[in-house]
C-alpha cells in the first residue's frame, strides 16, 4: 500500500470517527413495538409521502446518494425516512437508521463496519481489520432531527421530564450492565415508560 493511500485512509478514518459507549446489543432491536404493517412509502422533508412497492437505497462515495420507490429516485437528503417490510427507516446523514422504539421520543440505530489500526511497538507494523459498530440516535417526536445517544448522559437528557425512567439509567455502570444481562429489553424499558407517560 502506498503512503498517499495510507494517508487518504487515516484522514478518511479520523473525519468519521463518532464517540460511542452504547455497545451493540445493549438495546433490544428486535422490540415488537415498533412494527407496523401497510404499503412502504419515502418520507420526504416537506412531509409528502410518496408509496411504492419496491423500496432500495444506495450511498457511497462513488455512487449518487438516492432511494428509489418503484425506480423513481429520490436525493437521500431529501428525505426524512421511509417505511418498508413493516419498519420505519429514518434518514441518518447519507444512510438510514432503523427504528426500534416508537413515541414521543423514537430511539433508532445503525450498525456500520469501522476499521481500527494497532500497531506493534516492537516491529512497527501496523495492522488493520474491521469489526462492527453500532450507533444509536432519538428523535424527539416525529418530524425531529436524529441526534446521537452515545451514553448514559444523554439518555439522562432525554428522560429527565420522568423520575421513574431517571432512576432506572442513574446508575453506575456496573449495575447498568448487571441490568442488561437480568433483562435483554432494560434500556428499550426506559424509553417505553417515558413514551407511556411515565408510567
Amino acid at each position: 500500500m502506498s503512503l498517499a493511500v495510507l494517508a487518504l485512509f487515516m484522514i478518511l478514518a479520523a473525519g468519521s470517527a463518532k464517540i460511542n459507549k452504547i455497545h451493540c446489543g445493549a438495546f433490544n432491536y428486535y422490540d415488537k413495538s415498533e412494527e407496523g404493517s401497510g404499503r412502504g412509502y419515502v418520507l420526504l422533508k416537506d412531509g409528502k409521502k410518496i408509496y411504492g412497492d419496491e423500496i432500495s437505497w444506495k450511498s457511497g462515495l462513488v455512487v449518487k446518494d438516492q432511494i428509489k420507490v418503484d425506480g423513481e429516485k429520490y436525493r437521500i437528503k431529501d428525505t426524512r425516512g421511509y417505511f418498508y417490510n413493516g419498519q420505519y427507516y429514518g434518514q441518518v446523514g447519507a444512510n438510514y437508521a432503523k427504528r426500534i422504539i416508537s413515541g414521543k421520543l423514537n430511539v433508532y440505530y445503525t450498525e456500520e463496519m469501522v476499521t481500527v489500526s494497532s500497531t506493534n511497538s516492537r516491529t512497527g507494523v501496523t495492522t488493520f481489520r474491521e469489526r462492527p459498530s453500532c450507533f444509536h440516535y432519538v428523535q424527539v417526536g416525529e418530524d425531529g432531527d436524529l441526534v446521537p445517544l452515545a451514553g448514559q448522559k444523554d439518555i439522562i437528557r432525554f428522560v429527565k421530564d420522568c423520575p421513574k425512567a431517571v432512576a432506572l439509567i442513574d446508575l453506575k455502570n456496573g449495575q447498568i450492565r448487571k441490568a442488561l444481562r437480568r433483562n435483554r429489553n432494560y434500556l428499550n424499558d426506559i424509553f417505553h415508560i417515558y413514551n407511556g407517560g411515565c408510567r
